[in-house]
């Protein structure tokens, strides 16, 4: 494959490496890695070479060569790369979502494509031909960056083009729709992970979004493959990791800061969530 063969001299080696095209990341790996918690922000993810396991919630998937997956919301996720070698790395290419550039897009494409699967936290696809094109085309700027500023964001305008026309393009269209469902759940969603540290009113958050309790919280599972309050718990978790690994507090303090009221309840739900002790980190 010709791109792989464009970006093996460029990527720096078993690092996530941040392009000089703004939101335009690759990850190589020559080595199966170990599980990795984090939130995936909304962006377009293409594995070019190798597989790597995705989960979200209860809900795996392996992801492998030439599979595109797009994430329409910030969703606490596990990944691990599960194959890979020296001979043959893994390559993931990402790139994040500019929603304002997609927003001004939308109306002016003709012809949009009927209604295709229910957006989720990821859906995949085998790459189409046409898209994977668009993505050459911005690596071959990475030799030629004086040409970066003016092109790379043409380019992206024919990555967001082709996709909205697509029937893999349905969540995209919502979630740059006023009002649609996706764009409800997505903004309560946001909510949440801004305020994870506040108790959760699910009654006040369906009613923001005009749904009843049940409809939210099968519409938010739908999107993000959890529950309101799951969803709340992995990015109270994934923070008290953070500031335990970053700063020398106590766990009972990290627990309050985080939203918990019971530091030994916040010690379980923290070891049942990454398989460890925060006492151990």
């Amino acid at each position: 494959m010709q791109i792989i063969d464009k970006l093996l001299p460029l990527v720096p080696p078993n690092q996530v490496w941040q392009t000089a095209i703004s939101g335009l990341v690759v990850q190589h790996a020559d080595h199966p890695t170990p599980v990795q918690t984090a939130v995936l922000d909304p962006r377009i993810c293409i594995v070019l070479q190798g597989e790597r396991k995705i989960c979200v919630g209860d809900q795996c998937t392996i992801f492998g060569d030439k599979h595109f997956m797009f994430c329409p919301v910030n969703v606490p996720f596990s990944v691990e790369v599960v194959q890979a070698s020296k001979e043959k790395p893994y390559l993931m290419l990402t790139m994040k979502i500019d929603l304002l550039m997609v927003a001004q897009i939308l109306p002016r494409v003709p012809n949009l494509a009927k209604q295709g699967k229910n957006p989720t936290a990821f859906l995949q696809w085998q790459l189409e031909e046409t898209l994977f094109g668009h993505f050459e085309r911005l690596i071959d700027l990475l030799k030629n960056p004086e040409d970066i500023d003016f092109l790379a964001p043409l380019i992206q305008q024919q990555i967001y083009y082709t996709l909205l026309k697509s029937e893999q393009g349905q969540g995209l269209r919502e979630l740059v729709s006023e009002g649609s469902q996706t764009q409800r759940i997505a903004q309560s969603a946001q909510w949440i992970e801004q305020h994870f540290a506040e108790k959760l009113r699910i009654e006040d958050l369906a009613k923001q979004a005009g749904m009843s309790v049940s409809g939210f919280h099968a519409h938010f599972k739908q999107l993000t493959h959890l529950s309101p309050l799951q969803y709340q718990k992995s990015h109270r978790l994934l923070t008290a990791k953070r500031l335990i690994e970053q700063q020398n507090h106590a766990i009972a303090e990290v627990a309050f800061q985080v939203g918990y009221e019971s530091p030994s309840q916040f010690s379980r739900e923290y070891k049942r969530y990454f398989g460890v002790s925060p006492k151990d980190v």
